[in-house]
């Protein structure tokens, strides 16, 4: 197939530019770029007449069973919070697991949005959203969560309630995570197609060292990417140093920092801890609004350029004060930076910021090279050899004044709405229209359940609220709050 007539996009040192001309893709991935390809007897010609051509954004931290709980918290901080959507998603079914993927995936092609990591906490259910990437050709990593540890376990200056029988534990034992994932590998673990599998740890702070090095062992014989929480939150930050263990050079320590290594939020690393993830060459993936939602912080751009490190970015679960567009977290991610320091000089260019939202979370897929790209140079993020996952902007969306007018645009003033998507160099979005999904018949079956999804909600947030208590009692010290 030939995609012809397209604006493509260039960066160029700091900025970003356009480029007309044709794009040729075979056996899924991009065989040509260059003007006036002649097609092949039989080869699909489409015309895009001056459309823009954009690289599938990657959405680098997500989690898909909250596509059925948007709004079910206004927001507290994220270890009161963690009560409710624990409590929420733990009820939702395979059937309920499918209809949320599914909707999720429809909102990320709609917003142009082509690839996503889905940090999965239930492993019962784990399967059905594989499943539904799989059967869709969306492309995902699917990073299912291991831990044997609760927050009340390792949160400094909290007081648990003494029980005279000891409650059984919620967690698997390690060689039964390891058995869960060596069939999940079996059954979805397919990086040369468009679903893989990652190492998923829920945080360090929240696994012993035996379940860590299992999961370093794990990542290894497979030659698995590695995904995890880290140091999200101040309290976090603290009862890290209260433990005198970094849960930074832990990961290390176990193995599982590595240039296949993403880490999401990375909001309270000291320097030291910030210098050894550049020095292994993980990538730490920001998400800047469920951060400020949850009242977390703001991911420390500066510390981590002085370090040559660019973030991903990733959108959370979408029940914590967010959506699925990149594009909308990124203009966020970008606006907030701006505030941070009043050296302007500092703040991202235009060409840096469109790698976080594409570049660098396909690093963090394992689907582009060295984390270390040189950006001081002219390249595309559309290049032959790269996967066909592309997005085609209707021209008519923006005012081409100049290159660097549309790259504006893009980054700050309009909702970015795909025309075409394709995957794989498929098809899943023509015209507007998802055609790998019947995002109609999922609306339909969302309204129909929803009595009976208000009514289990209503159960679990009832329970959730009686674990609140003592969260708010420790957030309070950590803040030195006055008790209400």
């Amino acid at each position: 197939m030939i995609l012809a007539n397209g604006r493509r996009i260039q960066f160029h040192n700091a900025d970003i530019t356009f480029q007309r001309g044709d794009i040729r893709i075979l056996n899924h991935q991009i065989a040509e770029v260059g003007t006036r390809l002649t097609p092949a007897p039989g080869e699909t010609y489409m015309d895009l007449k001056g459309d823009y051509v954009l690289p599938g954004m990657v959405n680098s931290h997500s989690h898909s069973y909250t596509n059925l709980l948007r709004g079910t918290s206004y927001g507290e901080p994220l270890e009161i919070w963690s009560s409710d959507t624990v409590a929420l998603g733990g009820l939702l079914s395979e059937e309920d697991m499918v209809l949320s993927t599914s909707l999720g995936i429809c909102e990320m092609l709609h917003s142009g949005v082509t690839s996503c990591v889905d940090h999965l906490p239930h492993l019962s259910t784990a399967a059905a959203a594989a499943a539904v990437y799989q059967s869709s050709g969306f492309r995902a990593a699917l990073a299912p969560m291991m831990h044997n540890k609760k927050d009340s376990q390792i949160l400094c200056g909290l007081t648990p309630p003494v029980s005279a029988v000891p409650s059984p534990s919620p967690f698997l034992p390690v060689p039964a995570y390891m058995e869960y994932y060596e069939d999940f590998i079996k059954r979805f673990h397919h990086p040369e197609g468009t679903v893989q599998v990652m190492a998923g740890i829920n945080s360090p702070q929240r696994a012993d060292e035996s379940l860590l090095n299992a999961a370093s062992d794990l990542a290894a014989r497979h030659g698995l990417g590695i995904h995890c929480h880290l140091l999200e939150t101040r309290w976090q930050q603290a009862s890290a140093r209260e433990s005198g263990i970094s849960p930074v050079f832990l990961m290390d320590r176990c193995g599982l920092l590595t240039q296949k290594t993403s880490l999401a939020h990375c909001v309270w690393l000291d320097d030291e801890e910030i210098a050894l993830v550049a020095q292994r060459g993980s990538i730490p993936v920001s998400n800047p609004a469920s951060n400020l939602f949850l009242g977390s912080g703001v991911f420390p751009l500066n510390k981590w350029m002085d370090f040559h490190v660019l973030p991903a970015l990733g959108s959370d679960g979408v029940n914590c004060g967010t959506d699925h567009s990149i594009q909308e977290i990124l203009r966020l991610f970008l606006l907030l930076q701006r505030g941070q320091t009043p050296d302007y000089r500092r703040w991202p260019g235009a060409a840096d910021a469109y790698r976080m939202a594409t570049t660098r979370g396909l690093q963090v897929l394992g689907k582009a090279s060295s984390p270390s790209e040189r950006r001081d140079t002219q390249s595309s993020p559309i290049q032959t050899g790269m996967d066909a996952d592309l997005v085609i902007i209707d021209q008519t969306s923006l005012l081409p004044v100049s290159d660097s007018a549309i790259a504006n645009q893009l980054l700050f003033h309009n909702h970015l709405q795909a025309k075409h998507v394709l995957i794989h160099g498929r098809f899943v979005l023509e015209s507007g229209v998802v055609t790998c999904l019947d995002e109609k018949g999922l609306r339909a079956e969302t309204v129909k359940r929803l009595p009976y999804l208000a009514g289990r909600y209503d159960e679990a947030l009832k329970k959730a609220g009686m674990e609140k208590p003592l969260f708010r009692q420790g957030y309070g010290r950590i803040w030195n709050l006055e008790e209400e």
